[in-house]
C-alpha cells in the first residue's frame, strides 16, 4: 500500500536531495503553467490534474526523477519525451535538476492541457 502524503512537503522530506532539488523544480513549473491545474496525491506519488489526469511526478529507488504524462501517446514529439516501453504513458527522464529545459516542459504541459480540452 501507498503512504499517503497530505502536502508535497511531507512527500519532499522522504527524497534524497537530488531528487527533492528536481522535484521542487518540476512541481514549481506545472504548478505556474495554469492555474486550473489541481495537485493531489494519488498512488503515494504527486499527479496533476486538469480535466482528468495530466502528469505525475515518480522518483525511483535508482535516483532518477520521471515526469510522466497520462496520455502522451497524443503529444507530438518533443525532445526528451519517451514511451520507454509503456503504450499510453511518455516520461521525462531527469538525473539532476540542471537537465530540466523549462521551455519544453511548458510546450509539452500546454500540448497536454490542449489535448485535454479537446478530448473530454
Amino acid at each position: 500500500m501507498a503512504i499517503k502524503y497530505n502536502y508535497i512537503e511531507e512527500y519532499l522530506d522522504t527524497l534524497p536531495i537530488s531528487q527533492r532539488e528536481i522535484v521542487e523544480e518540476l512541481n514549481r513549473i506545472i504548478l505556474n503553467s495554469s492555474d486550473k491545474l489541481k495537485f493531489k496525491f494519488s498512488y503515494g506519488i504527486p499527479f496533476y490534474e486538469y480535466i482528468k489526469n495530466l502528469c505525475y511526478i515518480n522518483c525511483k529507488k535508482s535516483g532518477i526523477v520521471n515526469l510522466a504524462f497520462w496520455n502522451g501517446k497524443y503529444l507530438n514529439d518533443i525532445p526528451g519525451l519517451e514511451f520507454e516501453g509503456r503504450v499510453m504513458i511518455k516520461a521525462f527522464t531527469f538525473h539532476l535538476v540542471e537537465e530540466i529545459a523549462e521551455d519544453i516542459l511548458n510546450l509539452a504541459l500546454q500540448e497536454a492541457i490542449d489535448i485535454q480540452n479537446r478530448i473530454y
